[in-house]
């Protein structure tokens, strides 16, 4: 039998030798040091909804993107599906409604995130090319209080952070959720941190079996982020390898952001045989102090020209939402359902009027601190975006032979852009966006499915270096196309195949040193999923992508650019394996493995930078002591120290790899 969709909900419903002694001794050593590093924290902790249980791996029903707490696992993630960005494109949905996400919702506020491509993404009336990035809030506890406490620690980058929670009934009708960090810090490298802290509510109002109430809000602040450099070559090398621990910011270059969201989302069944369903958001970023540290024109030796470029305050306000009514008709094995929406949102945002000031040449890995400077500012540029989309989707399910849907929207697009308190040019786009699926169930545990959507979307802003460096670019007309299998080997070891082709504008720099469109981008691909368990003791998420990207246009024809998009590896494999044997006592063994082939790092395709491939080698284990439920974590990634280098597409710069890294991760629920 295949898959269910249940389109009330939104979701897709699945139907279908040591040594004794030595063995012994393992155990038992293992266990004791994790219950000697845990011990002083159980007498701290103070206060979300089972912390302990987070674990991405065994959360996964697939291998394209789940994260799960701290935990993340799989191909894809919320900016990167297919090659391309779900959270620019606007595929974001918080428990299946539209948001416009310009801020984090944060830690303190997500339970999980799963990647929807695919089979997945057919559970959502109207699909979207890309991919949908669906968040799911933490929620409170219905039965009893709840109070959990997690800390990370992470050396020599990452994030160290405590998180607390508690949660659970005020009264019979009405539940509450409260997630604070009160310190949190993340690195990129060392030298360069950023210090936040955040704090989110969620109450949960029933008042009868037909009606509920979610409202939310959420803050987070972050400061004295001690900007990293954006590394860029003369030429067509990658840049020399360097000391990975040497900063090479300026303690003076710290930014500071405020992230703010907040929200109601509201469900009642007016009709037994209608839902009506609505969310509306606020999403505001409001980064206070921007910099950019730039190494430029570096050569093979490492010298550079540093530039630190500083931009005045910056503002981005959305205000989004979505209403929908879905009424769901049975007539013998035939099941209709109807889904009647609108979706919308108001964007502002203000931006640029940055000034940069040359330091002259510096070298790669080497610290060099410079005086703080005198900066002026130019004048900010200011944008607008109304949008608001309705629709109508048709789905017919046919018991244990299969189902397809229609959908039709027009979106309504308007935009307006200039210099701030000046004159704005105003866009106007009132595209026509459809969608439809198929899905057919070959056998019981075979399912074969297909479909083809049509969608609106923006694509970011325009990189550092442009003549229009920040610019929201403007929204255009993308279309997706996608077909595969999904088959159970096993009763919980499910295989998903599929091939996808996507077609955008691409973006690039015109003569003028203009971001913008200069040509036609399609991805064609093949990606394949094997998760579940293969025995009791053994859970596997293993998964792989090929991705051809095709530039086409009059910048490839006359040779200005090449036709492969730079910044996108062909390959790229995620294998995690978590095993946990009857006689290590609970204590549950993990592997990675991450590997990213060779991809271009220049628009005329002229070299790349190399393959790279890193292992992580780690060990959780539950246990509880008394009532309370502990979990302890240690994990080393990128275990041999692989050195390389990632390169953006769109602006050509460099990031180097992650060195090898510490982790160790403890929760308590009690």
């Amino acid at each position: 039998m295949g898959a269910s969709l249940d389109p009330v909900d939104g979701r897709e419903v699945h139907l279908p030798y040591l040594g004794n002694l030595l063995k012994t001794h393992c155990a038992r050593i293992f266990r004791a040091a994790i219950l000697a590093s845990v011990a002083p924290w159980l007498f701290v902790a103070v206060a979300s909804a089972q912390t302990t249980d987070e674990n991405a791996v065994a959360a996964a029903n697939d291998a394209f993107g789940t994260k799960v707490g701290n935990d993340n696992v799989g191909l894809y993630s919320s900016d990167n599906a297919r090659g391309f960005n779900p959270t620019s494109a606007g595929n974001i949905r918080v428990e299946g409604l539209y948001f416009d996400q310009q801020a984090h919702l944060g830690r303190a506020m997500i339970r999980s995130t799963t990647m929807r491509v695919g089979l997945s993404a057919q559970s959502y009336p109207f699909a979207a090319p890309t991919g949908i990035a669906d968040i799911s809030m933490s929620m409170p506890a219905e039965d009893h209080t709840i109070y959990s406490v997690s800390g990370d620690f992470s050396r020599p980058t990452g994030s160290n952070y405590l998180y607390a929670t508690a949660s659970g009934p005020a009264t019979e009708d009405l539940g509450w959720y409260v997630g604070l960090i009160p310190y949190g810090a993340s690195r990129a490298q060392r030298g360069s941190e950023v210090d936040r802290w955040s704090v989110g509510g969620i109450l949960r109002w029933r008042p009868t079996d037909t009606i509920e109430a979610i409202p939310f809000a959420f803050i987070q602040r972050g400061q004295n982020d001690e900007v990293g450099a954006s590394i860029y070559t003369a030429g067509d090398y990658v840049p020399p390898k360097f000391d990975r621990s040497v900063f090479l910011g300026q303690e003076w270059a710290d930014r500071a952001l405020d992230e703010i969201n907040y929200g109601l989302l509201l469900r009642t069944r007016p009709f037994d045989n209608w839902m009506l369903r609505a969310g509306l958001f606020s999403s505001e970023l409001d980064r206070s102090t921007n910099y950019v540290v730039n190494y430029r024109n570096v050569q093979p030796n490492g010298s550079a020209t540093l530039s630190v470029l500083k931009y005045p305050s910056h503002l981005t306000r959305s205000y989004s939402g979505e209403v929908r009514a879905t009424g769901v008709y049975s007539v013998g094995q035939f099941r209709h359902t109807l889904d009647l929406a609108v979706r919308g949102r108001n964007v502002s945002r203000t931006f640029g009027g940055g000034t940069s000031i040359n330091f002259g040449t510096h070298k790669l890995g080497v610290s060099d601190p410079q005086p703080y400077p005198r900066y002026t500012y130019g004048v900010r540029d200011k944008d607008v975006v109304e949008q608001y989309t309705p629709g109508v989707s048709y789905a017919l399910q046919w018991a244990n032979v299969g189902e397809m849907s229609l959908g039709l929207q027009r979106s309504y697009y308007d935009r307006s852009f200039g210099k701030e308190n000046a004159v704005a040019n105003s866009t106007r786009s009132q595209p026509w966006l459809y969608n439809a699926t198929l899905a057919y169930y070959v056998s019981r545990d075979l399912v074969a499915y297909g479909s083809y959507s049509r969608g609106i979307e923006e694509f970011g802003t325009a990189p550092d270096g442009t003549a229009n460096a920040g610019e929201p670019l403007q929204a255009r007309v993308t279309s997706q196309i996608d077909a595969g299998i999904r088959y159970t080997i096993i009763p919980g070891l499910n295989l998903v195949m599929a091939a996808f082709e996507i077609k955008k504008p691409y973006y690039d720099r015109d003569a003028t040193n203009l971001y913008t469109v200069v040509g036609d981008l399609k991805h064609t691909g093949v990606e394949f999923s094997l998760t579940g368990k293969p025995t009791s003791s053994l859970t596997v998420v293993a998964g792989a992508v090929y991705i051809k990207g095709k530039v086409s246009g009059l910048p490839v024809t006359s040779g200005t650019i090449g036709s492969t998009e730079p910044g996108l590896p062909p390959y790229t494999v995620r294998f995690n394996v978590q095993y946990r044997p009857t006689w290590m006592g609970g204590v549950v063994g993990e592997f990675q493995m991450n590997s990213e082939t060779a991809s271009f790092a220049n628009r005329t395709n002229t070299f790349k930078v190399p393959t790279v491939t890193t292992f992580g080698i780690g060990a959780r284990y539950p246990f509880r002591v008394g009532s309370v439920r502990v979990s302890a974590r240690l994990f080393v990634d990128n275990v041999l120290n692989a050195w390389n280098w990632t390169v953006d597409g769109n602006s050509g710069r460099f990031s180097p790899s992650g060195p090898r890294n510490y982790q160790a991760r403890l929760s308590v629920d009690f």
